[in-house]
């Protein structure tokens, strides 16, 4: 499929290639040659596992304007509505919920902060490959008991500094009794394990009946992937092991024990950008997310583009968001 990849992103040597399944209803992709156990930690010795970028479900900053006040408002009854988050602040927050609807846009961008994951009263959660723990601190102020797990030991000292309970190292390494979790979270995560299927059949295991496993990863079905080929940024040689189609995707977790399954694709602003600058500048390094001397409206045009078209082609999007249930 793609040969002779690079690391242009963060710099990792070697060449790699890329194989995909010839069944067009898989088109699981693979790297090869597979990294060995005890060389795949060079690939990431300059990676980002931990990102403190503030995000909006984290605690807000005290001195905010009337709007954004305002907006927190309406992003509070909107959570409590939707996904029964808090009390809303009573009938006045929750009826502000509604003007949230009128804004698409931001209230996907409200979804994607949950990850779209309803309220569990008392409900533990596990997020694997959590990094410095940012995104569990704001789920545990929405009440979730939360767990994470990381195989970068400097992303769990980060977390630590805020009081999260986050462990190194694998999922099977964790030992964690059966029905142990209400829900399991990994963003970004599932294309950089060597046996996907190991680990996503632990987490059936350690889930309760009925709780949920909600997992992102890049499409290899995406408009960006068939437009700008070896140049797209879900490929990401040698840290990307497996990547998957809504169709593989799907098949992985039936494999791995869940018979409930709900695949969507989705936009992705940000995969556009790096894609065209790998492809504008077909050699040396490219840093992740370093800013463009000359921004280009190609990107957003190519979002946009994508995001009319999502609503009739609906696996075109660049990433998977994708649920599955453990049976009850």
């Amino acid at each position: 499929m793609h040969l002779a990849l690079q690391d242009r992103l963060f710099g990792a040597s070697g060449a790699w290639n890329l194989k995909r399944c010839t069944n067009h209803d898989c088109r699981l992709m693979w790297l090869d040659p597979m990294p060995l156990a005890t060389e795949i930690g060079k690939a990431y010795r300059s990676y980002y596992t931990h990102d403190d970028t503030p995000r909006p479900v984290a605690a807000e900053a005290e001195n905010v304007g009337r709007l954004r006040r305002a907006y927190r408002l309406v992003k509070e009854g909107y959570l409590a509505n939707r996904y029964g988050y808090g009390n809303g602040g009573g009938g006045a927050p929750r009826t502000l919920g509604i003007l949230l609807y009128l804004l698409p846009w931001r209230r996907v961008q409200v979804d994607l902060e949950v990850r779209s994951l309803g309220a569990v009263p008392g409900g533990r959660l596990l997020d694997l490959g959590c990094g410095s723990g940012l995104w569990l601190a704001g789920m545990r102020r929405l009440g979730w008991q939360v767990e994470g797990i990381d195989f970068d030991p400097a992303a769990a000292t980060a977390a630590a500094t805020r009081g999260l309970h986050v462990r190194c190292g694998s999922l099977e390494q964790q030992r964690f009794a059966d029905a142990t979790f209400n829900a399991i979270t990994m963003s970004h995560v599932v294309e950089h394990l060597p046996n996907p299927v190991k680990t996503l059949t632990e987490c059936a295991r350690i889930l309760k009946p009925g709780g949920r496993l909600i997992l992102w990863t890049p499409n290899t079905a995406s408009l960006g992937h068939h437009l700008l080929k070896q140049y797209w940024r879900g490929l990401e040689p040698p840290r990307h092991l497996h990547l998957f189609s809504p169709a593989s995707v799907r098949a992985l977790l039936e494999k791995a024990g869940f018979p409930r399954i709900s695949v969507r694709s989705r936009n992705s602003r940000f995969i556009w950008e790096q894609s065209y600058r790998l492809w504008r500048n077909r050699s040396g390094v490219q840093q992740c997310g370093a800013a463009q001397s000359a921004r280009s409206p190609a990107p957003p045009v190519l979002a946009l583009l994508e995001s009319v078209c999502l609503p009739v082609f609906r696996n075109a999007g660049e990433w998977l968001d994708v649920h599955a249930t453990r049976e009850t």
